[in-house]
């Protein structure tokens, strides 16, 4: 059976309330102040049924202009318009701006009725039914149908209900899958059950006994019944009136404006990018945004991409929004509606981009995706963070991002995570990396290279370090880049000291290779190259490095000539005395025990002997 809700717009006292009791037999003015004033304030529900056989739910809003955002909080979901005209006072101003807050929120069908028309003559009968039709030609409702009406004497109730047969017909079928999501319109606590709220379910299904989240503030609850036409029933579907009992939650920590979806899908956000329809400038003192059912302040920046209006909007409180989601904007004082959007982008992650816009406008869902990975820039983005954009997540999202992947337009970190980024960005990452290397050995030219992490920092610190990596693996295997232990340098560079210092090398090594096993302390050679100590350790470092030299200490260095010499006797005594006494080093090399020791500790760490005690053996 087709899902139908069905919203009353009109000017306040054009006969809303009394029409919607006529037709089904309620009163949708439940509150003691709306009786006694005659003037609906909040919004009222009740059903219909068809001669088709459809039972319409129906959603009865005030017209007063001081009640337009319960209005506002009543459209949300709404598929057919039922606009009411009374006849003894024609189009008026809450009139336009409901036809225009409709066609915003992309409400196509309409049917007009023409209340209290036993009020007036045929004449001003007639000048009303100009007066609305001349009116619907500047909307999108021009092919409406007008249906006079009386609540009073019950004239016209009859075919204007069979209009609305005949409209309902030609509404869109809603899919029945989906993800759950319900904005909140009512919440109160009925005796004996506990916490209920009421709302249009937009998607998806809704069980007895289903967990639930509402949002904002991740607050879970359990489903304890569900009404919808004020029957009991075990599930509602998209397009339905529902009213949900929870347990495991008090009425009063839920409010209207929250929306009750299925947990873990959606998370909420404050900062929106749409494609805006301004019926007027928005003012310097921000706007009110309506949401679902939720109304929010919030300060709107205003750009054109491709011709097309689009806006970021920040907004003060937390909402949920996906893409294709219409919302409506108003002044913050007075409060007049200036305009409507569609969500691209439920919560963009970095500065205003017409790129990513265009991407987000394109009818295909490979190119929507792709600017949501673009969006996501250097952090990258999952599967997951994709889907929570988009209250349709059906097959398409996981078919476009296959796509993307098998095409290269994005590039898969981590298989595992799925965490996705633009290839694009890859390759900028890419250039910088060989950059900023490059820059590091115009400065360092001594160094082996940089640090890894180092050059990470310089890149971009926030850098996921699996994405870090594998750029790195693949400027590796294009043989951009070396890595050597925790460095990396350009492929073919090869480290060197300044000219002045490649001099003060070949000194060290002459001294290096005259002391033999007997090398100068680093404080000795001071005096003797007549040199800073600073100096003559960032030369011995590049002499290490570079294998030139060994450091047996701190302050002891020797040339790497004597280095293996040295293992190599020690082996040849061990192997012939099996074990070595430090005292033994005299015999070996001819050194006392102030150098025994450090070279013995030397080759304990080299692995070439092992402590056993106060002696050494070969280490195996």
């Amino acid at each position: 059976m087709k899902r139908v809700i069905i919203g009353t717009a009109g000017h306040v006292d054009h006969g809303k309330t009394s029409l919607i009791k006529a037709l089904t037999g309620v009163d949708c003015d439940r509150l003691k102040e709306e009786k006694d004033r005659g003037l609906t304030i909040e919004l009222g529900f009740t059903h219909l049924g068809l001669p088709s056989g459809v039972n319409v739910g129906i959603v009865d809003v005030p017209g007063h202009v001081k009640f337009i955002r319960h209005m506002l909080s009543g459209a949300s979901g709404i598929d057919l318009v039922l606009l009411v005209v009374a006849a003894d006072e024609g189009v008026m101003p809450q009139t336009v701006e409901h036809v225009r807050i409709c066609e915003l929120l992309g409400i196509k069908k309409a049917v007009v009725a023409l209340t209290k028309i036993d009020l007036v003559d045929k004449d001003l009968l007639a000048l009303a039914e100009n007066d609305a039709r001349g009116f619907l030609k500047t909307t999108i409702y021009d092919n409406s149908r007008i249906v006079p009406v009386s609540s009073t004497t019950g004239e016209g109730l009859e075919e204007l209900v069979k209009i609305i047969d005949q409209a309902v017909e030609s509404v869109e079928e809603k899919k029945a899958g989906g993800i759950p999501v319900l904005p909140i319109d009512r919440v109160f606590t009925m005796k004996g059950f506990g916490a209920v709220i009421t709302g249009t379910l937009l998607s998806g299904k809704l069980e007895v006994s289903q967990e639930v989240e509402i949002l904002p503030g991740n607050k879970r609850a359990k489903i304890r019944g569900i009404q919808v036409h004020s029957r009991a029933v075990s599930e509602s579907l998209a397009g339905m009136r529902t009213a949900v009992n929870l347990q495991g939650i008090n009425a009063t920590d839920i409010s209207r404006g929250e929306w009750l979806v299925q947990p873990e899908t959606f998370r909420t956000t404050r900062i929106i990018d749409a494609i805006v329809n301004l019926l007027k400038k928005p003012g310097k003192r921000g706007i009110r945004l309506y949401i679902g059912t939720a109304e929010v302040l919030g300060d709107i920046n205003l750009y054109t991409v491709d011709g097309n209006d689009v806006a970021r909007i920040r907004l003060r409180d937390r909402v949920l929004a996906t893409y294709g989601d219409r919302f409506i904007l108003r002044t913050v004082s007075p409060m007049d509606t200036i305009g409507g959007g569609v969500v691209l982008n439920p919560y963009p992650m970095r500065r205003f981009s017409q790129d990513i816009i265009r991407d987000l406008m394109d009818e295909r869902w490979d190119i929507r995706v792709r600017g949501i990975i673009k969006d996501a820039g250097i952090k990258g983005v999952t599967p997951s963070d994709i889907f929570s954009r988009f209250s349709d997540q059906g097959p398409h999202l996981r078919d476009a991002i296959d796509k993307l992947i098998a095409t290269k337009d994005v590039f898969l970190v981590d298989p595992r995570s799925e965490v996705l980024v633009s290839t694009p960005l890859v390759e900028r990452l890419k250039l910088r990396l060989k950059e900023e290397v490059g820059k590091f050995h115009s400065m360092h030219r001594a160094a082996p290279g940089i640090a890894k992490e180092h050059l990470r920092s310089l890149v971009a610190f926030n850098m996921d370090t699996r994405l870090f990596q594998r750029v790195l693996g693949q400027l590796m295997d294009s043989r951009d880049i070396e890595e050597d232990g925790p460095y990396i340098r350009l492929a073919g560079f090869r480290p060197r000291l300044a000219e002045g210092l490649e001099r003060l090398e070949d000194r060290i090594n002459q001294i290096l290779d005259k002391s033999g096993f007997e090398p100068p302390r680093v404080a000795s050679l001071k005096d003797r190259l007549n040199a800073d100590v600073e100096v003559i350790n960032e030369v011995l470092d590049f002499m290490v490095r570079s294998g030139k030299v060994v450091r047996i200490k701190d302050d002891i260095y020797l040339s790497s000539r004597f280095a293996a010499e040295l293992a190599d006797r020690v082996r040849q005594f061990i192997k012939a005395n099996v074990k070595m006494a430090p005292s033994d080093m005299k015999k070996v090399i001819g050194v006392s025990r102030k150098y025994a020791i450090p070279y013995l500790e030397y080759l304990d760490r080299i692995r070439v002997t092992v402590r056993v005690g106060n002696e050494r053996k070969l280490a195996t």
